[in-house]
C-alpha cells in the first residue's frame, strides 16, 4: 500500500540515538507495503563525504575537476556533486524520482514533520525547537513527564508499536 505522494519526514536526534536504526526499520516496513521510499542523510561528523573509489574512472573525473559525475550499472546509479548544495536543492533533486516517501536523517536546522528520538532529558530541547513533531521515541532514562501528553510517545524498546503507528501515520500523508 503506497503512502502519500511525496511525503517528507525527518528523523532527528543526537549522535547514537538510533536514527539510522529507526529509518532502517521504517524502510523495511514501507517496502513490505509496496511504498517507494528514499532517504537523505546529513553527514554530521564534520568534513567532506569520503568516496572510496580510488583508482577508478569516477575518481579521476572528480580529481580532474568535474562538479558533477555519475556512474550507472546493474540497475544502480551513483551521483557525486562536487559543489555546495542547499537543503532545498537536495529535496528538489528527489522530486522527479516519484517517491511515496522520503525519510530524512538529521538536518535539524530545517523544519519538516519529524520524529524525535531522545536519549536523555536534556534532549527534550529538540522537541521545543521543532514545529511539527509526529512522534517521540525515548530511551529509558528520559522522563515521560517532560513530554507533552499531546505527542505520541514510545519507548525505544517498543519497536513493533511505534513502527506500526508510524507506518499507519505516514499512509496518505502529504507535505
Amino acid at each position: 500500500m503506497a503512502m502519500g505522494s511525496g511525503s517528507k519526514v525527518q528523523v532527528i536526534g543526537y549522535k547514537n540515538s538510533g536514527k539510522t536504526t529507526l529509518i532502517t526499520n521504517l524502510l523495511e516496513a514501507a517496502a513490505k507495503g509496496g511504498t517507494r521510499t528514499g532517504t537523505l542523510k546529513h553527514h554530521g561528523h564534520g568534513g567532506r563525504v569520503e568516496f572510496r573509489d580510488e583508482e577508478t574512472d569516477t575518481s579521476a573525473h572528480r580529481t580532474a575537476g568535474a562538479v558533477v559525475s555519475g556512474i550507472e550499472g546493474g540497475n544502480a546509479f551513483q551521483l557525486c556533486l562536487n559543489m555546495k548544495v542547499t537543503f532545498t536543492q537536495l529535496l528538489a533533486f528527489y522530486d522527479p524520482l516519484n517517491l511515496d516517501l522520503l525519510l530524512i536523517e538529521g538536518f535539524k536546522e530545517h523544519q519538516l514533520p519529524r520524529i524525535v528520538i531522545l536519549k536523555d532529558d536534556e534532549d527534550v530541547k529538540l522537541i521545543e525547537d521543532s514545529e511539527k513533531v509526529l512522534a517521540v521515541i525515548a530511551w529509558p532514562p528520559v522522563s515521560k513527564e517532560l513530554i507533552s501528553a499531546d505527542l505520541p510517545f514510545f519507548r525505544i524498546g517498543e519497536k513493533d508499536r511505534y513502527i506500526e503507528f508510524l507506518v499507519d501515520l505516514l499512509k496518505g500523508m502529504n507535505t
